[in-house]
């Protein structure tokens, strides 16, 4: 991106600046403990030529014994030397204290942070018996920007419900809402009756099943990252779900099969196969409601197809929430919402939008136009 809008010397001065920076401060810690840590020293050794001298003109002068001002001047010489000693080593490893400042500080930032609100003694959830109720949200991620604007949607138990509408018009956030990686500014989401607030949180999101727009390998095998979700589960149960997602075939096609290497530096998997291990990793967890975010938008119409086939599979049975910018991925959900603004707009199945020739009427008939 920084060579393509030749940026490339913004960077670097950018870069400088920060490293200026740096630069002036370990010199300037170099400077210190070099300074600090000779100078030390140097007051050990005079400290201790100190106690000679003052022991010596003790025996000398007749105050003491030559014995007594022997064990003197040893005791006091070794107390010196242990008083200076770990000043010393300290003065020397100032630039290293900096560095464990520095880092201790930015570790504390991130223990700051506030934790998720989890309920003391969650209930348990593994399944959805009857429905799941978007009760007049709403919703906003800073304090006087409202997002979602009393946004009421009735999904019973197996049903899929498709959420289209133009970008920023909140359906993203409906589904950070559901996995709580958010909780609603007033209204409520329940399954069975019962508010996602009281559920134990970690069973809710083991509940939860989501395959993002950008899918996420991780490094280690195929196999490791199709059981991420479950680590647990054996060879068998991995292979069914790369069957179910449609990627088996590809995988047994490499030369190592399930335990071919994954790596940011040698990523030899296209967008689309990547969403399909993505979907396989999801089918493997077994999910009771699913999420599905634009899973076809960044594929050619080949692999949608396979991507499409996947997604049938996984959806068969479960109640789930498919967002959609491609209309003909979602024609057979049971119900579309239209989002628009954070807003309802309409609902129905597609015949009925279609009838209502509206907002989704519209969008329908230009999509179709360019396919």
């Amino acid at each position: 991106m920084i060579i393509t809008n030749g940026l490339q010397h913004d960077s670097v001065e950018g870069f400088n600046t920060y490293n200026q920076r740096v630069r002036k401060t370990a010199t300037q810690g170099q400077i210190w403990s070099g300074i600090l840590s000779p100078l030390l020293s140097g007051m050990s050794l005079l400290n201790t030529a100190i106690v000679i001298f003052a022991g010596s003109w003790l025996a000398l002068s007749g105050s003491l014994s030559t014995g007594a001002a022997l064990a003197w001047v040893v005791v006091f010489v070794n107390y010196a030397q242990q008083y200076y000693q770990p000043i010393i080593t300290l003065t020397s490893l100032y630039g290293m204290i900096q560095l464990a400042i520095t880092g201790a500080r930015r570790v504390d930032e991130v223990r700051s942070q506030p934790d998720e609100v989890r309920p003391v003694n969650g209930q348990p959830i593994d399944h959805i018996d009857r429905a799941l109720k978007i009760d007049d949200v709403r919703f906003s991620y800073l304090p006087g920007k409202e997002i979602l604007h009393g946004v009421t949607i009735d999904v019973k138990k197996g049903q899929m419900v498709a959420l289209v509408g133009p970008t920023g018009s909140g359906k993203t956030t409906v589904m950070n809402l559901l996995n709580r990686f958010y909780d609603v500014d007033s209204g409520s989401i329940t399954i069975d009756g019962t508010d996602l607030r009281e559920f134990d949180l970690a069973q809710l999101r083991h509940t939860v099943g989501i395959v993002l727009q950008d899918p996420q390998l991780f490094t280690g095998t195929i196999a490791d990252n199709i059981r991420f979700g479950d680590p647990e589960a054996g060879m068998d149960r991995v292979i069914d779900a790369a069957k179910q997602a449609n990627i088996h075939d590809f995988i047994e096609s490499l030369p190592e099969g399930y335990e071919t290497k994954v790596s940011d530096e040698q990523n030899i998997f296209s967008a689309g196969q990547k969403q399909l291990m993505s979907i396989a990793r999801t089918i493997l967890t077994d999910p009771r409601l699913l999420i599905l975010d634009e899973a076809t938008s960044n594929v050619d119409t080949v692999t949608e197809a396979k991507i499409q086939a996947a997604m049938d599979n996984v959806i068969q049975g479960r109640t789930s929430f498919v967002i959609a910018h491609r209309l003909k991925t979602i024609l057979n959900a049971d119900r579309i919402v239209v989002l628009q603004h954070g807003r309802i707009i309409e609902q129905g199945s597609h015949q009925e939008l279609l009838a209502q020739h509206g907002f989704y009427a519209e969008l329908y008939r230009n999509q179709m136009v360019f396919e």
